[in-house]
């Protein structure tokens, strides 16, 4: 079922990287540039797209590879330095609808300012919340401003992020990230206590709309 896929996605990507397949034969793009940067972190085919909407929609203007789901967390924090200017590197779709063939997550490289702007590069949405991703967007920015937080992973109906400081009113955010996120609690932990005990413990926290 859907929503126990969401679950499993989820936390493999909080798993500890392992390996990548090597490519072989395709010539290396220029140097300098997102998609040499890319190439050489992953030894990957660099794509001149990321996905939206499961891997049904197509985006340019930047470049995707696919790597293996558990490693693309490692993956990240390798690129997010050397990035440029201009560019933000995040995890995108993890669950392509599009193409059964393609099994690992996408790791994105894309035009943008802050890391807000990758929830508008996933286009991530809470359509049966009757959230846009604008109000998504809203309500992180509050996060960002009372907590800190790191936008790691975004795409259709998932945002993966870490808490930079942990809320000093636990059980109040708690409540208020329910509100916010039903699934996190309805279809996933089962009960706010729970679910403040795992902020606690990992300061991440992994939205997701059914």
């Amino acid at each position: 079922m859907k929503r126990y896929a969401a679950i499993g996605r989820m936390f493999a990507l909080l798993l500890a990287a392992s390996g990548l397949n090597a490519c072989v034969g395709t010539p290396p793009p220029p140097q300098g540039t997102s998609q040499a940067l890319l190439a050489t972190v992953t030894k990957s085919d660099v794509r001149d797209y990321w996905t939206n909407d499961f891997g049904r929609a197509k985006r340019t203007g930047g470049y995707s590879v696919i790597v293996p789901v558990e490693s693309a967390q490692t993956l990240l924090e390798s690129i997010r330095g050397k990035v440029p200017s201009g560019y933000v590197a995040f995890v995108g779709t993890t669950h392509n609808l599009d193409d059964p063939r393609i099994r690992g997550a996408e790791l994105v490289v894309a035009p943008g300012q802050d890391q807000f702007d990758i929830v508008r590069l996933a286009a991530t949405d809470a359509v049966n919340h009757d959230m846009t991703t604008d109000q998504i967007i809203e309500e992180l920015k509050r996060w960002d401003a009372q907590f800190g937080i790191d936008i790691r992973q975004a795409e259709t109906d998932t945002i993966q992020l870490k808490l930079k400081t942990i809320p000093a009113d636990l059980p109040e955010f708690s409540q208020r990230l329910y509100a916010f996120c039903p699934d996190i609690v309805d279809q996933g932990v089962g009960d706010i206590e729970s679910l403040q005990a795992a902020v606690k413990q990992e300061g991440v926290i992994v939205l997701w709309w059914d």
